[in-house]
């Protein structure tokens, strides 16, 4: 199952019964973004004989391979077969361009994402790179995420509004959770600073050792027009009381 033939059909595999022959097979339907050449729009793949014994090409993906063919053309399905490994002087890879002989990228993916990684990558590029919204409907942008994959369709704007709105009530729900039913001691801190227009900011953070590993939080981040001691310490106030984290205040 990780051959990237499968990537030209749907995730959702059945197993079905012939209704002929009583044969076990795997239905893969096609995901042409055209629609699929044949009038089926499914490629059978038997698991058993007649005679209910296992089939001896039960895992192969000819078939798969064929079909695909048919649908995307042979130079499609050829380049997404070889990936990373086709010819380098056609291909133009960048790793070749950089890197010396013999070495190699750590973090690679050598197979396609899925849907859905593919809208958490483009979630995660965002938030962490502070890109605007807009930049996913870059003309330029969506050439190169899909070269050599028509079937790709990248996230409208709206899409990824909604998915960044998600992912950020999903964390904040989860970190919440994670800080209330910590069994330790938290150790939370401020910084404050000043920007070039003359505006005082104060950040709120929270330290603590999870599965033996530290983790930081950015809790919250507010503007404050006076930065003073007594302030801060009702800032601090305020910020455990809309976290509902009052239980772990100690006031020396």
């Amino acid at each position: 199952w990780t051959s990237p033939i499968y990537t030209f059909f749907k995730d959702n595999v059945e197993t079905l019964t012939d209704s002929h022959d009583g044969r076990k097979y795997q239905a893969f339907k096609c995901n042409a973004p055209g629609g699929c050449k044949s009038k089926s729009g499914v490629v059978k793949r038997y698991q058993t004989k007649v005679n209910g014994d296992p089939h001896s090409d039960r895992s192969s993906t000819s078939n798969l391979k064929k079909h695909a063919k048919q649908c995307w053309g042979s130079d499609v399905v050829e380049a997404r077969i070889k990936g990373v490994a086709a010819d380098a002087s056609r291909v133009g890879s960048i790793f070749a361009a950089f890197a010396r002989s013999g070495q190699y990228p750590v973090n690679v993916s050598y197979r396609t994402h899925t849907k859905p990684e593919f809208h958490a990558h483009i979630v995660r590029w965002i938030a962490e790179a502070n890109r605007p919204l807009k930049i996913v409907g870059d003309r330029q942008l969506q050439d190169l995420l899909t070269a050599s994959r028509p079937e790709l369709t990248v996230p409208s704007r709206s899409t990824v509004a909604r998915d960044l709105k998600a992912v950020y009530e999903r964390s904040t729900d989860r970190i919440k959770k994670l800080l209330m039913e910590y069994d330790g001691c938290l150790s939370f801190a401020t910084d404050t600073w000043t920007s070039p227009n003359h505006r005082a900011f104060v950040a709120w953070t929270v330290h603590l050792q999870h599965n033996s590993e530290p983790l930081v939080f950015l809790l919250d981040i507010f503007e404050v027009p006076k930065v003073h001691l007594l302030r801060l310490y009702l800032f601090l106030l305020t910020c455990f009381h809309s976290h509902t984290l009052v239980r772990f205040l100690r006031v020396s």
